[in-house]
């Protein structure tokens, strides 16, 4: 028989039940929080907008570079071709003891277009003779236009009257008793490319023609060019 009055040593055996109407004491501490707690940032639609700019200006830069490759893949830019065809001297006089020149040069040009699309418009054009890096005499030729693969020819005209050459006449004088001078011709243009009617780009050529040899007759005034046509260096 269990004795009513002797006080009871366990715990309620119904854990879910409130002692005396009191809940029972917390056996558990609240949960620890998070290791890394995320935290929210609104979003900043300043950034969100330069990022949308920035990303369309590569779109469009990569589209403009890709059209203007396949333009260039389609038309195929290629630079004129040069050639000296004809190089005559007359009146020619050289005075070695004075370093003073007098004579006329007649020069022609074969220029060549080998491209198939663009038509080329030529303008500003200088040109000079000289003997090795003296200059002799400069001139200009008139502009002029040319359609695909054309042959165009062009004359230009020297003169010099009792010009000075500092120290070139001696070696001048020495190549004609030799029986050849080899004169350097270089052209400088502005070039326009063109592309049915519409103008594509322009360059600036520079057109070297080197050691183009006159022969000289034995009265040394004139001489004409000799060993053929010369093929000149273009550069743009």
């Amino acid at each position: 028989m269990t004795d009513p009055s002797r006080p009871a040593t366990g715990y309620p055996v119904n854990s879910g039940q409130h002692l005396n109407g009191y809940p029972p004491p917390a056996t558990m501490y609240p949960p620890p929080p998070p290791a890394n707690p995320g935290y929210y940032y609104p979003p900043n639609r300043r950034n969100s907008r330069l990022r949308r700019i920035m990303a369309a200006l590569i779109v469009v830069t990569v589209i403009f570079f890709v059209i203007f490759f396949i333009c260039w893949l389609v038309i195929r830019p290629h630079r004129p071709q040069f050639h000296v065809t004809a190089l005559s001297v007359s009146n020619f006089n050289i005075s070695a003891s004075s370093q003073r020149l007098t004579g006329r040069w007649n020069a022609r040009f074969q220029i060549y277009n080998p491209n198939k699309k663009l038509k080329l418009s030529y303008d500003d054009i200088v040109c000079w003779i000289f003997y090795r890096s003296e200059i002799l005499s400069e001139t200009r030729i008139p502009p002029f236009k040319q359609d695909t693969k054309n042959v165009t020819s062009v004359d230009a005209s020297f003169s010099a009257l009792d010009a000075y050459v500092d120290g070139a006449a001696n070696e001048i004088d020495s190549d004609m008793r030799r029986g050849a001078v080899g004169f350097n011709l270089r052209l400088i243009a502005d070039v326009g490319f063109k592309i049915k009617g519409v103008r594509a780009r322009r360059r600036v050529l520079r057109v070297w023609c080197d050691n183009v040899a006159v022969s000289f007759s034995g009265n040394g005034g004139s001489g004409n060019l000799t060993g053929g046509a010369r093929e000149c260096q273009v550069l743009a």
